[in-house]
């Protein structure tokens, strides 16, 4: 049965081999860290470099320790409560950084970011489209 979908925002994102980038903005404190990520579905949870968390005046490993898999290996990284901005929708995320320094890529998962919006994806237009989601219930 067909339905539709409709979106308070439609984000033209950069032809781009590496991914979906979009402008991120993650606040804890009085700290605040504006950076592209890309948007992974596949991925569990919110990935940011180690420097992200510090950016933020985090104290990146008393956060909650989680061991990430990823194509290469593992990844141990820390869990923090922070406040992600993007499109002008904020929201309260667990988000995860890199024990180490040198992360290369910031990651917009599942939990903590895409259960908390509803999105449709027009690639071939580089469309995405995004809405804060709210519960039928």
């Amino acid at each position: 049965m067909p339905e539709t979908l409709t979106f308070d925002i439609t984000y033209l994102y950069e032809d781009s081999v590496e991914g979906i980038a979009i402008p991120v903005t993650l606040i804890s404190g009085g700290g605040i860290y504006r950076a592209a990520a890309k948007v992974d579905p596949g991925a569990e949870v919110c990935l940011f470099s180690r420097e992200a968390g510090e950016q933020l005046g985090l104290d990146v490993e008393s956060g909650i320790p989680k061991l990430l898999g990823s194509l290469t290996g593992t990844l141990d990284s820390f869990g923090h409560e922070v406040t992600i901005q993007t499109f002008g929708i904020m929201m309260d995320s667990m988000v995860y950084f890199s024990k180490y320094t040198g992360l290369t890529r910031n990651i917009l998962g599942r939990l903590g970011w895409i259960r908390n919006l509803q999105i449709g994806l027009r690639d071939y237009e580089n469309k995405l489209f995004v809405s804060k989601y709210q519960s039928e219930v």
